[in-house]
C-alpha cells in the first residue's frame, strides 16, 4: 500500500493580470503549501478495476471526480493492467480556496507513479497535470512558489516560511469558475508581485503582511458577504494580516504571536471551520 499526503495551499498574492482567449485568466501568485492535508492510500486492484472510496462525500457521481479521472487516464496511457482502490481522508474543506481537490489530484499522480511503478519524474507529472487543472503543478511539488500564467509557470522559492496560520471557513462553497466569470476587465488593477517576492526573500515580515493581496476578494465578498465579515473580525481581533485565500471561502490570518492566534482561534464563530496550521 502506498499512502500520499496531499496539502492544502493559500495565496500569499494573487493578481489577475487579464483574461485569454481561451477563456482562462493570467495569474500572478504567490502560492504557499501548508501542513494541514488530506490523506490518500492506493492499494493494487489485479481485477483491474479502479475504485474510489471516501469518508466524506466528494462528488455525487464518483466519475465525475479528479482523482477517478487521473486513475483512468494514467491506467490507459500507461496500458496498467492492474487496477487500484483509492481512499481519501479528507480535512480540507471542499470548494473552500484551498485547493483541496488539485492536491488530491497531486497525490494521485505521485501515488500511482509508485504503485503502478510508471517512472514519472516530478516534473512529467506536472505537465500531464496541467491538462486536469492549473493548480495541481504546485501540489504535485508542494513548494513556495511564484506561480504565473494560469498557474502553471511555476518559480520556487527557496525560502521555508514555518508561519504559523488560522484558517476560518463558514462552510460556504463558492465555484471558482462562477467568482472568474464574474472579472470586469476594467477593474482591474495592476499590483506589483516583486513587493511580496522580495518580502518573502529578504524574511521581511511586516513587508510581507502589507503586501497580502487576492484581486477576487471583492467578487467573493460581494457574493458571499459572510467571507468579507470574517477578514474584518480577523483584523479587529489583532491579527497582523487576513487575506481570502484563491476564490475563497477560507479566510487566513497571521501573526507573529502565537497566543494571538490561539485567542482569534477561540473567538471565532464555532459555526465555522478553523484550525491553526502551519506554511510548511
Amino acid at each position: 500500500m502506498i499512502i500520499e499526503k496531499a496539502h492544502a495551499k493559500i495565496n500569499l498574492f494573487l493578481n489577475v493580470v487579464n483574461k485569454r482567449f481561451d477563456g482562462y485568466h493570467d495569474l500572478e501568485m504567490v502560492m504557499a503549501p501548508l501542513k494541514l492535508h488530506d490523506l490518500l492510500s492506493f492499494k493494487k486492484d489485479n481485477s483491474g478495476k479502479i475504485t474510489i472510496t471516501s469518508d466524506k462525500e466528494i462528488t455525487k457521481n464518483i466519475e465525475d471526480n479528479i482523482v477517478y479521472k487521473i486513475a483512468v487516464f494514467l491506467q490507459e496511457d500507461f496500458q496498467v493492467s492492474n487496477g487500484v482502490t483509492i481512499n481519501i481522508k479528507k480535512n480540507i474543506p471542499i470548494a473552500a480556496g484551498l485547493a483541496g481537490g488539485s492536491a488530491d489530484a497531486a497525490a494521485t499522480f505521485r501515488g500511482l507513479n509508485k504503485l503502478w511503478k510508471l517512472r514519472l519524474s516530478l516534473n512529467d507529472m506536472a505537465k500531464l497535470a496541467i491538462n486536469f487543472g492549473a493548480d495541481i503543478p504546485f501540489c504535485i511539488y508542494n513548494k513556495l512558489s511564484i506561480a504565473k500564467g494560469k498557474g502553471e509557470e511555476l518559480l520556487f522559492i527557496n525560502k521555508k516560511l514555518k508561519t504559523d496560520v488560522l484558517l476560518v471557513n463558514p462552510g460556504i462553497k463558492i465555484s471558482t469558475k462562477d467568482v472568474f466569470d464574474k472579472v470586469n476587465k476594467e477593474d482591474l488593477k495592476h499590483v506589483k508581485i516583486t513587493n511580496m517576492s522580495s518580502a518573502i526573500y529578504s524574511k521581511n515580515y511586516e513587508l510581507m503582511i502589507r503586501e497580502l493581496h487576492n484581486s477576487l476578494e471583492k467578487i467573493s465578498f460581494e457574493m458571499e458577504p459572510k467571507i468579507k465579515q470574517i477578514k474584518h473580525q480577523m483584523i479587529d481581533f489583532g491579527l497582523d494580516g487576513a487575506l481570502m485565500s484563491g476564490s475563497g471561502s477560507t479566510v487566513f490570518g497571521l501573526s507573529k504571536n502565537k497566543n494571538k492566534l490561539d485567542y482569534v482561534f477561540k473567538i471565532m464563530s464555532d459555526d465555522y471551520y478553523k484550525i491553526i496550521t502551519k506554511i510548511i
